[in-house]
């Protein structure tokens, strides 16, 4: 089950590239289109990731444990 989400993730992205850069690259929006592309590139790669059940960190784990010692120093403080 997981090929066919995959797949239709594949799908959806090129897609969505076939429609979207043409317009761009007309307009000459050449800093949206960088953007665009990676936004892209990252949501496909998550997306895949999830469906093939593979843990995805979370960011707001990397933010609590950079800040879990100011934490600690603030509970001691207020004490």
């Amino acid at each position: 089950m997981a090929i066919v989400s995959i797949l239709a993730v594949v799908l959806f992205s090129f897609v969505l590239s076939i429609v979207e850069i043409p317009k761009m690259l007309k307009q000459k929006l050449y800093k949206e289109l960088v953007i665009f592309c990676l936004f892209l590139m990252f949501g496909t790669v998550l997306t895949v990731l999830k469906s093939l059940d593979v843990k995805v960190p979370i960011p707001s784990d990397l933010i609590a444990w950079i800040y879990s010692p100011l934490a600690e120093v603030m509970k001691s403080i207020t004490k």
